[in-house]
């Protein structure tokens, strides 16, 4: 029985620290996704303005 929760317990953490890494990720890739986008905003901006 104890080896039993010992399992358990030790999936629940490998899920959660999953979990977590999974989060992170997404939290990483939306914010350089965002720079991304705004960098190319403003390139195309500054090409505007030059080209006028």
């Amino acid at each position: 029985m104890r080896i039993k929760k010992c399992l358990v317990s030790n999936q629940r953490k490998r899920t959660l620290q999953r979990n977590k890494v999974r989060l992170a990720n997404r939290r990483h890739t939306q914010f350089a996704s965002e720079q991304f986008h705004h960098e190319i905003r403003s390139i195309n901006e500054n090409n505007e303005l030059e080209n006028r």
